[in-house]
């Protein structure tokens, strides 16, 4: 038996087998005599079938698992031999067996081709400092209290801020008329609709009113279709409801998890900081790896692309069975993305081996703990919990990745420590 591999191209390689008819014979032997032990015929005794006849029923069959068998050992251990690993499963594109000559088989085997990263490390993209203005926090911090806050019925005419809360009775569109929604109950805050001139019409009215409201949609407007367009709401107003913001005292500070209004303020600034330093790092790791592609061509296999394409289209199926295929068009939409990111994630495995990047368990401790305070769980069962499922493995190699990502951003690790084991 032999097999010749070759190089076909940089993500594909070709196994010729040859198996001389002669290497069946002692197979096809011990399937036979196994078959005799197995096969029930009437007449005979298990076990008792005369070789011969098991051949004549079912010899064919018989060979074909033989042959089946013979060339998945032989390409599994040369393929072990020529250290590949395969991306999905062989293709055989050729098949010759007229049982005389040596059985003659052409496959093929997709694989993830050989790269080596080149300027990873003189990008020259970096993370731009960041800054937060006072008025980022106070607007979010009004967010905040707006969430808190709660609305109480007044007797008097709206104003801005208020809640107007109505029913449609008509709604006309460029002089067509429109199909009221099956809730026609509206609830509008005077001043943050994203309709100025309807909320426009509602200042000033009373519950129990009937109010026409004409106005026309901003060209900004979030739903393309009314950008521009003149409309007439007929409406009725049920309630005038004004905001009323929460009690800043020790009780809500302690809701919050706060002492007081400093350290809130504190918590928030800290929190928008984050937020944009991690967009930051975001955008420019992006930047980064679109550079390093550009830099580095290299070809995926077609099998990877399909993989993390179906993934992404059954990432949510609750069951093996409600996973579906990618169709054509949904291969060719998901593609390009697909291919990005498998690129980018050889990338990053590059740089991390490159550089010899190793994960301390503080820094898998402090990810642990910052889930178990996400999920409201104590550490040590957060811990337990990935060390059983073995998904701390795919976390070291998570926070790993960052580090390579860090890396071509120019964020270099402080010290090297030593990989810790769990």
């Amino acid at each position: 038996m032999t097999v010749d591999i070759q190089e076909t191209s940089a993500v594909e390689r070709t196994l010729n087998v040859s198996i001389p008819q002669e290497d069946l014979k002692a197979p096809f032997k011990k399937k036979v005599q196994h078959y005799r032990k197995e096969v029930q015929l009437k007449g005979f005794r298990q076990g008792s079938v005369p070789k011969q006849m098991i051949i004549a029923r079912f010899g064919d069959a018989i060979r074909q698992e033989v042959v089946d068998e013979t060339v998945n050992a032989l390409l599994t251990e040369e393929l072990k031999k020529a250290k590949i690993i395969p991306v999905g499963r062989l293709q055989v594109v050729d098949f010759k067996d007229d049982k005389e000559n040596p059985i003659s088989i052409v496959a093929k085997v997709e694989v993830d081709p050989e790269i080596d990263i080149k300027g990873y490390d003189s990008l020259g993209i970096t993370v731009p400092d960041t800054m937060i203005l006072e008025d980022e926090v106070m607007a979010e911090y009004n967010r905040l209290l707006q969430m808190w806050s709660r609305d109480e019925h007044v007797d008097r005419a709206a104003e801005k801020g208020d809640v107007v809360v109505g029913n449609y009775i008509e709604v006309v569109i460029d002089g067509e008329t429109q199909e009221l929604p099956e809730q026609k109950e509206f609830r509008s805050l005077l001043g943050e609709s994203a309709s100025p001139g309807f909320d426009e019409g509602l200042m000033g009215a009373k519950q129990g009113e009937s109010k026409e409201i004409a106005f026309t949609y901003p060209e900004d407007h979030k739903e393309e279709r009314y950008r521009g367009k003149k409309a007439l709401f007929k409406v009725e107003i049920t309630d005038v409801r004004a905001i009323v913001p929460p009690v800043m005292d020790e009780e809500f500070f302690k809701q919050l998890g706060v002492k007081d209004e400093a350290e809130l303020k504190s918590n928030i600034q800290e929190s928008l900081v984050t937020n944009k330093r991690n967009a930051a790092k975001a955008k420019a790791v992006n930047e980064a790896i679109d550079k390093l592609i550009e830099m580095n061509p290299f070809e995926v296999p077609n099998g990877r692309v399909e993989e993390l394409v179906k993934y992404t289209l059954n990432r949510h199926a609750a069951k093996p069975e409600d996973e579906v295929a990618p169709s054509e068009e949904e291969m060719k939409t998901l593609a390009p993305e697909a291919i990005r990111e498998i690129k980018k994630h050889r990338i990053l495995e590059f740089v991390a081996n490159a550089e010899k990047l190793k994960v301390a368990q503080a820094q898998v401790d402090e990810r642990l703990q910052q889930m178990a305070d996400a999920y409201h769980v104590d550490f040590d069962s957060m811990k337990s919990h990935f060390r059983q499922s073995g998904r701390i493995i795919a976390l070291r190699e998570e926070i790993r990745f960052e580090m390579a990502a860090d890396f071509i951003v120019g964020i270099r690790p402080a010290a090297t420590e030593k990989e810790s084991e769990n």
